[in-house]
């Protein structure tokens, strides 16, 4: 379960990544073409120097390009070869009318009097376009091409780190989360039911056996273990051993245990291969007592006026061994039948209740087969190959 839901998280990081770096695009594009105050933007210089005409010892600015430099506030001079400002529109009064050519040299790259301007040569002189102070940031970069051409190489391994960083990251920290909070429901739930064993082996210990009242605290019993162990396998957070079994003593005792549990009308009877007597498992011996335990218990729960139930261990090949757990109780329909046959999911719980998703759990721990059958008023079966 944890794997399902981080690989869902990666998948949701890819898609939101994409996402991002596609709203971005659009954002920049967006505020390049709404940060452009004025022409320059759109047309280039070259093309103002063509609405200024010059002819019989005059220069005339088109009334378009009139309009554009009144709304923007721009201004425009023309220097000639001596330095001198031989022509001007909206010049302010902070800009001077002769330059000298290392001045020429200074404002063409940077700013004049923290104007930023743009200049371009014509017959008459260098065109000059001034914009407001504070319109426009204006910064030389020089770069070596050895560095541009390094750093176009590199460019697509920082951007890999930086998507990794992106994705990685938070699946590690949703990770820790999802543990910690699956560490504290389980602490939760522990607390909770050893609070709970302490009263009800009391209640257990001063009812009648065999009594409706005794059936109930077994009940509640029970159900307080699987609660715990569905809890642990679902969240990963239990510690389960791994050790050697010996599979026909165990189910002995347990049905041992039934057979003094209850009365009338429930009979139990245990049937196994003799050559099965040593045959041991690797697993842990509570998880294997609580998927018997359940299945048998299934039969009882759902058999009130009493049933025979019959647990079997039959060889199925060398190393492999069927569990049989079966009643001749009132039986299920085929759809439940189908239900308890589908895949377990995580946020579904079988009409048979608790014990069997946890018998499920178990048998996909351990990659056990378990398969269910029945018919209406001819019994309830479970077989579990074992290996």
């Amino acid at each position: 379960m944890m794997m399902k839901r981080v690989s869902g998280y990666f998948l949701s990081m890819l898609l939101v990544l994409v996402a991002l770096i596609f709203t971005d695009f659009i954002i920049l594009g967006i505020v390049s073409i709404k940060g452009d105050r004025g022409f320059l933007g759109k047309d280039i210089i070259s093309s103002v120097s063509d609405e200024i005409i010059y002819s019989d010892g005059e220069f005339t600015i088109l009334p378009s390009l009139g309009e554009k430099m009144d709304r923007e506030n721009f201004f425009a001079m023309i220097i000639d070869d001596n330095g001198d400002v031989i022509w001007d529109y909206n010049k302010p009064s902070d800009i001077e009318d002769h330059y000298g050519i290392k001045d020429i040299a200074a404002f063409s790259r940077w700013y004049l009097n923290d104007h930023p301007v743009y200049i371009w040569t014509r017959d008459e002189g260098l065109l000059v376009v001034g914009e407001p102070v504070g319109s426009t940031w204006k910064y030389s970069v020089n770069v070596r091409m050895n560095s541009l051409e390094n750093f176009m190489v590199i460019l697509p391994v920082l951007l890999l780190v930086n998507i990794l960083i992106l994705i990685i990251l938070p699946v590690l920290i949703t990770r820790k989360w999802i543990r910690n909070r699956e560490n504290s429901r389980t602490e939760w739930i522990a607390g909770v039911s050893h609070d709970i064993r302490t009263p009800l082996s009391i209640v257990m210990g001063s009812v009648e056996k065999g009594s409706t009242s005794e059936k109930q605290c077994i009940k509640i019993r029970d159900l307080i273990g699987n609660l715990n162990t569905e809890n642990k396998l679902e969240s990963g957070t239990g510690k389960w051993n791994k050790e050697k079994i010996k599979i026909v003593p165990l189910l002995r005792e347990i049905v041992c245990d039934y057979i003094n549990s209850y009365d009338e009308p429930y009979t139990f009877e245990f049937d196994y291969d003799e050559e099965l007597e040593d045959h041991t498992i690797s697993a842990d011996e509570g998880l294997i007592r609580r998927m018997i335990e359940n299945l048998i218990s299934n039969s009882v729960t759902h058999n009130e006026k009493g049933c025979n139930i019959m647990v079997s261990l039959k060889q199925v090949s060398k190393g492999r061994v069927k569990l049989v757990v079966s009643d001749d109780g009132a039986g299920a329909n085929g759809i439940k039948i189908r239900s308890l046959n589908s895949k377990l999911k995580s946020d579904y719980l079988p009409e048979h209740g608790l014990g069997i998703r946890v018998v499920k759990q178990v048998a996909r721990k351990y990659k056990y087969r378990v398969f269910f059958s029945s018919e209406e008023g001819k019994g309830f079966a479970t077989e579990v190959v074992i290996r």
